[in-house]
């Protein structure tokens, strides 16, 4: 039931992000968050098909990677007024897509078989250097003054209390046949309710915040 949710949480979010961005409603530009958003859904969706035909799917969430962080990078640069921070997004974005790609190299055997653990937990824990930084710039700056209505304060909150309780459980990802069923299951529902908390912040977020149009 809470994965069916999350499921429709994340549909939500997707369509509201996308009506938003064809109308630019905000100051931000959510081009590359609704791209997030929209790989996001489409993916998971591509992921259960093809489970649901019998198949490995982890080549699924090993492609998705790529969109998933690079979107999240781009995005957070874009959302950032201190030029000196958006340097070193641009240099975080070399380094992650340097894992990436080097990591897949190293195991391409495994691509299709085995999840990329090392490229998305370097995704979640370089996201989390990225939303430190603009929760940093974003303290100095005005808009700290009314930030219950600030689009962006709302998409970061969420993202960060998302990736960064999402490390453990991909941590242990390719060990979960390994792992007794009642434990898994823990971690499961850990990662659903992880999910359903960031897509409700980015829903409460953009409905809260609807007012600030240009």
């Amino acid at each position: 039931m809470l994965l069916y949710t999350a499921y429709i949480l994340s549909f939500i979010s997707a369509l509201i992000y996308a009506i938003f961005y064809f109308k630019k409603s905000f100051e931000i530009d959510l081009k590359y968050f609704s791209a997030y958003l929209f790989f996001m859904f489409s993916f998971e969706m591509i992921a259960s098909y093809v489970k649901h035909k019998g198949y490995d799917n982890l080549w699924v969430y090993n492609s998705l990677i790529f969109l998933e962080f690079n979107c999240l990078f781009f995005f957070s640069r874009e959302i950032l007024d201190s030029k000196k921070t958006k340097k070193i997004i641009l240099n975080i974005i070399i380094i992650f897509n340097i894992i990436y790609f080097s990591s897949n190299l190293i195991s391409l055997d495994n691509y299709l078989t085995k999840y990329n653990s090392l490229a998305s937990i370097s995704g979640s824990f370089l996201i989390t250097i990225v939303l430190f930084l603009f929760y940093k710039d974003f303290l100095d700056s005005n808009r700290i003054l009314n930030y219950k209505k600030s689009l962006s304060f709302w998409i970061a909150f969420g993202l960060l209390f998302y990736y960064l309780g999402t490390i453990p459980f991909t941590s242990i990802i390719n060990f979960l046949s390994a792992i007794p069923r009642e434990i898994k299951s823990y971690f499961i529902k850990i990662q659903v309710f992880l999910s359903l908390f960031m897509h409700s912040c980015f829903i409460f977020g953009i409905l809260w915040s609807r007012k600030q149009v240009k």
